[in-house]
């Protein structure tokens, strides 16, 4: 179902600008939409990479080496694996 939202000049210019950038990277057109959902999509990595970061500086010295890098490459898969059940 669409819906009408009201958004600034600016806004509509920062998102019309991403869209852009995506339809480069993409090689096809863009909605508001997808354009939307990918700004949501980065925003939560951006944050779990901030806070898995601070939750690991707590065993800096405990773990082996390239056990920190391991367990994100297990975070990261349940991640895909979650938005895959999901689309």
């Amino acid at each position: 179902m669409a819906t009408t939202i009201q958004i600034s000049e600016k806004t509509k210019k920062k998102l019309f600008m991403i869209m852009n950038q995506l339809e480069k990277k993409w090689r096809r057109r863009v909605t508001y939409d997808e354009a939307i959902n990918f700004l949501f999509k980065e925003e939560k990595i951006e944050f779990r990479r901030q806070e898995f970061l601070k939750n690991i500086k707590k065993y800096q010295g405990i773990l082996k080496p390239n056990e920190g890098k391991n367990l994100l490459r297990e975070l990261r898969k349940k991640d895909y694996e979650r938005e895959q059940r999901f689309t």
